[in-house]
């Protein structure tokens, strides 16, 4: 099991940073350029969010305290990001590129995004 957990912990942390890293580059230039990013933000976000319960099936299955709520939010917060970027944004690039809505989805999605990391980073401290 060793070897599954420390597999899916960089699958989740190498597809969570691309995924992060962009929205926030894209939620700052004003969707600039989220045409060509859109179909590899949506897959690295899949892949964040389905690591990330594979991650919690092998760690944190079975419990539910403290440190398992505040995951939750965050996991709760990135499933919204996701479902923004998914609803928001591509309705967004289907009209127009870098337009007003799309500018906002990506704000809403790197702010859902900040509540996720600061979840991860603190959950286990609490």
């Amino acid at each position: 099991m060793q070897i599954l957990l420390i597999i899916t912990i960089a699958v989740h942390v190498l597809s969570s940073i691309f995924w992060a890293g962009s929205t926030f580059v894209l939620a700052r230039n004003g969707g600039q350029g989220g045409a060509a990013l859109f179909r590899p933000q949506i897959g690295a976000a899949s892949v964040s969010v389905l690591s990330g319960g594979l991650l919690w099936y092998l760690l944190h299955q079975g419990s539910f305290q403290r440190t398992e709520m505040i995951l939750a939010t965050g996991a709760a917060a990135a499933i919204m990001a996701l479902l923004v970027q998914i609803i928001m944004i591509r309705a967004a690039m289907l009209s127009e590129e870098a337009s007003p809505r799309a500018a906002s989805g990506y704000r809403v999605s790197a702010a859902l995004l900040v509540v996720t990391i600061i979840c991860m980073a603190v959950a286990r401290y609490v």
